[in-house]
């Protein structure tokens, strides 16, 4: 049987991608965009304008990665951040059963090394950077899919949202709440402080809820 032709994409140099397949999502980046968040669920959704060759903003849920609570994956073993933020990310794209893999076989704490390793073996699509780069957090949240990204010290979250004004995040180890974060703060701490390190499973997420137009 022939394979399907990959799409063309076009990431940051410093972008690693492993196992992209067609998806109904975009998988380029686009530089010179800006993320901007949803509305409200009664306002229209706002005018794209011509600027960006794919729509940012076909959701009124924020955040984009919204979670329910049960299955939010609570950190484990004393310390497995990395493989809890890696499950709630599979979870969150439907992949229940690719986080039930990683589940048994990802316990502890983990380098971007480690886990891409694990990742490869199970055979789970990823995108992935270690040197800050931005664009893969704005698509990751532009396609709905969310990351895992390291943020605090020695430690590893969800981003869950990323517009022009303020990044929210997901931690495995307070996961009834929501931590939103001003934009430029984030970045800055991401890049500079945590070692901008983000990993992306490329799977579908549930569409997102319609915008009501109430008149």
């Amino acid at each position: 049987m022939k394979r399907p032709a990959r799409p063309r994409v076009s990431p940051s140099p410093r972008l690693r991608v492993s196992l992209f397949l067609p998806l109904a999502l975009p998988l380029a980046f686009s530089p010179g965009c800006v993320v901007r968040g949803g509305s409200v669920p009664s306002a229209p959704a706002p005018d794209q304008g011509d600027d960006c060759p794919y729509p940012l903003t076909g959701f009124n849920e924020i955040p984009v990665m919204n979670l329910p609570l049960e299955a939010r994956c609570k950190n484990y073993n004393g310390g497995s951040c990395v493989c809890a933020s890696t499950i709630s990310c599979l979870r969150w794209q439907g992949r229940d059963d690719l986080a039930q893999q990683v589940r048994e076989i990802c316990s502890g704490g983990q380098s971007s090394g480690s886990l891409h390793e694990k990742l490869d073996r199970l055979g789970i699509r990823y995108a992935s950077t270690t040197n800050g780069d931005v664009k893969l957090l704005e698509w990751a949240v532009r396609t709905r899919r969310g990351s895992g990204i390291t943020f605090y010290g020695n430690h590893f979250v969800n981003l869950v949202h990323l517009d022009a004004d303020k990044a929210i995040l997901l931690d495995n180890n307070r996961t009834g709440q929501y931590i939103p974060i001003p934009r430029e703060e984030f970045v800055r701490r991401w890049q500079d402080q945590y070692g901008g390190w983000a990993t992306v499973p490329v799977y579908s997420p549930a569409p997102p809820l319609p915008y009501v137009v109430r008149h």
